[in-house]
């Protein structure tokens, strides 16, 4: 008779032999070629291709996206109102290229590294265009070179941030241009006198997620004297790290005492900031009135003067428009049709 001992044995060796096997199967394990489907080329041939060497686009003044998440995680996702953000920038400025990049140290030409369902509706818009942003070239000759090729963004907790806010300005810096963020949704053509401006967040603080500079002139000045900043983000406490380092520089800049003073009073024609009406509606205390349908004419009041509308996606995120008529449906269903089209259901 077989003890129960010899039993326990045998399912252990069993168990350590399908574990051998797997992991020789994983390790053996040939990977998969980058695949770009046809229909994507056909649309925008430079696809996913390194942003340095797209010589043609960087001829114009354009409207760019950054997502920056890739250094810091494996698969890179674009949700449906963030798609939202660059279909809504297309529309309204079709005469402007808009770029969306995606900011890896590694070659980012795979499909599967992204995770965004709306891209094949998105690509079939004549102006916009996917490039890779290479971290290990892009910064190279800037005040930040250094900061980006070192492990401290790593190890920071807020690095991803970090890294977005640094990026923004380095690309900026070199090329001109507008910046937004993926949450923003525009709703007009994005034109200003004046090529260098920002939008007031509040009365003392302007927001960094619509920013335009130039690509020469005071523009290039401004964008160096904040990575110049930058270099020490990890020393000071966000005191001079994204919109608290805007705002000091503008202040400086305008040799103003306030940024109010600034808003009110004018830069001397070197820059615009804009009043909070224009890019930021919301806050993240009231965003949710875009999303509660008793408060419709509340959010139509709000956002008629509006240029763009910041979502504050990191607050916004969860709540959900369940199909009533809310301001978010609203400029959705308006301004980034296609998109809301593909995913009115859970938008």
């Amino acid at each position: 008779m077989i003890s129960p001992n010899w039993y326990r044995y045998l399912r252990y060796a069993i168990c350590a032999f399908l574990l051998l096997l797997c992991i020789r199967l994983i390790r053996y394990r040939k990977p998969k070629e980058p695949y770009i489907p046809a229909d994507i080329v056909n649309e925008d041939p430079g696809f996913l291709q390194s942003y340095d060497t797209s010589t043609e686009l960087h001829r114009y003044s354009s409207v760019y996206f950054i997502e920056s998440s890739a250094p810091f995680k494996r698969i890179v996702t674009i949700e449906p109102r963030q798609a939202c953000a660059i279909e809504s920038a297309a529309r309204a400025n079709p005469r402007k290229k808009v770029i969306v990049l995606f900011a890896s140290w590694n070659e980012f030409t795979n499909p599967n590294q992204i995770r965004f369902p709306d891209i094949l509706t998105l690509v079939r818009l004549p102006n916009v265009h996917f490039r890779w942003l290479d971290l290990e070239h892009f910064a190279q000759g800037t005040p930040v070179e250094a900061v980006i090729k070192s492990d401290k963004l790593h190890q920071h907790p807020n690095g991803a941030e970090y890294l977005s806010e640094i990026l923004r300005l380095v690309l900026l810096y070199k090329y001109g241009g507008i910046y937004l963020d993926l949450d923003v949704v525009t709703m007009k053509k994005l034109e200003f006198y004046n090529p260098n401006f920002f939008g007031a967040e509040t009365s003392r603080l302007v927001g960094s997620s619509v920013i335009g500079l130039e690509r020469h002139g005071f523009g290039q000045t401004f964008a160096e004297r904040c990575l110049n900043n930058f270099k020490y983000f990890d020393k000071q406490n966000n005191v001079r790290n994204g919109s608290f380092l805007l705002t000091y520089q503008i202040v400086q800049s305008c040799e103003k005492l306030t940024l109010d003073e600034v808003v009110t009073g004018g830069c001397g024609g070197l820059l615009e900031v804009y009043t909070e009406r224009f890019f930021h509606p919301f806050d993240a205390t009231n965003v949710n009135i875009m999303f509660d349908s008793d408060q419709l004419d509340e959010a139509k009041r709000r956002i008629s003067k509006a240029m763009v509308v910041h979502m504050l996606h990191r607050t916004s995120r969860k709540m959900r428009i369940e199909n009533k008529p809310t301001g978010y449906q609203l400029i959705a269903k308006n301004y980034c049709p296609s998109v809301y089209g593909e995913n009115s259901d859970d938008f």
